[in-house]
């Protein structure tokens, strides 16, 4: 039987001839990509372990080398302002002006963090406003009181909203250096201030420090300048040859540092005198109390805290007129 009519005939156009075949498997082209994914996975780690881990120590190094830094510039500045005090009190010499350097900010990672800036303050004394120390003794023929030469106030402030290490305050007043931070506060730097037996006889020295000029702030990144120069400085005697009452009184914020560091300078300086025979009752009183204060649209507590000295003979008060300004340019 002749089946050629059967045979299958195909023609020049059929799809049969191109069909082709399937492309190989690449293997080095996987092992490229997940090569790359895995780097990228590895680098992402390390990225995030340094970000979440580095840059907070590093950071918290650098803020805290920072505070540091401004204590010893505070404590400077207060230095160079007792020194005008005691160069200039009954002098006929001109006094030298100073310039104290205060660095705003701590620094930052290039790339991964900015500096933590600062705020640094001026406000200058007036009558009534915070803070202010008055002072209050009575002898035979004068009375020292605050409308009478014993009223002094004005403060620096320096603000440091630290991000990854603690959230501190620096402030100078009332010739004393006080540190806040959320934990509590206390006086790193007193003012001019002793108690000493002469001859039996009780003897009380201190230094206020009045400070006058433009109110100011200023922010940010850089080294601020403080500007100081005395205007007045005298001392002035008092005698009580029977013994008086000497009477400190401090409107302050910071009162929980001025109690503790009246309590600690007192114990100090009148154990073990003859006359003393319980330094609580006897030779000194100190009280604390608490208001609501407005400031910058919260309130707050301030404090007036009144520190009492029995049976003082002699006193010696200084009195400084300070004034001061803040520089506006970065060094």
């Amino acid at each position: 039987m002749d089946l050629s009519h059967l045979r299958v005939r195909y023609c020049r156009n059929s799809a049969v001839g191109r069909i082709k075949k399937s492309p190989k498997w690449d293997d080095e082209g996987v092992a490229a990509t997940i090569g790359t994914i895995m780097s990228l996975l590895v680098f992402l780690t390390f990225m995030g372990m340094f970000t979440n881990q580095f840059v907070p120590v590093w950071m918290s190094d650098n803020e805290s080398e920072h505070m540091a830094n401004a204590i010893t510039q505070m404590i400077g500045f207060k230095a160079d302002i007792d020194g005008l005090v005691a160069d200039y009190s009954n002098s006929l010499l001109a006094p030298a002006p100073i310039v104290a350097p205060i660095t705003l900010h701590a620094s930052g990672i290039p790339i991964f963090a900015e500096p933590t800036a600062g705020i640094l303050k001026f406000t200058h004394e007036t009558s009534a406003a915070m803070p202010s120390l008055n002072v209050s003794y009575a002898d035979d023929d004068y009375a020292l009181g605050p409308t009478t030469g014993g009223h002094a106030g004005g403060y620096v402030h320096l603000y440091a909203p630290n991000r990854y290490y603690v959230e501190q305050y620096l402030i100078y007043e009332a010739g004393a250096v006080i540190l806040n931070q959320t934990d509590g506060e206390f006086i790193i730097s007193g003012p001019q201030f002793s108690v000493s037996d002469v001859s039996g006889n009780r003897v009380v020295k201190l230094t206020q420090v009045s400070l006058f000029g433009p109110n100011k702030t200023v922010g940010g990144i850089g080294t601020k300048s403080i500007n100081a120069e005395m205007l007045y400085a005298d001392t002035t005697t008092f005698r009580a040859d029977a013994g008086a009452d000497l009477t400190i009184s401090i409107l302050t914020p910071h009162g929980t540092a001025w109690e503790a560091y009246f309590n600690r300078a007192l114990n100090s300086s009148l154990a073990g005198l003859t006359w003393t025979s319980n330094p609580l009752t006897t030779d000194y009183s100190i009280s604390s109390d608490a208001y609501p204060y407005v400031y910058y649209g919260r309130t707050i507590s301030y404090y007036v805290v009144t520190i009492q000295i029995m049976d003082v003979h002699v006193f010696d008060h200084t009195h400084a007129t300070i004034q001061m300004s803040l520089g506006e340019v970065s060094l």
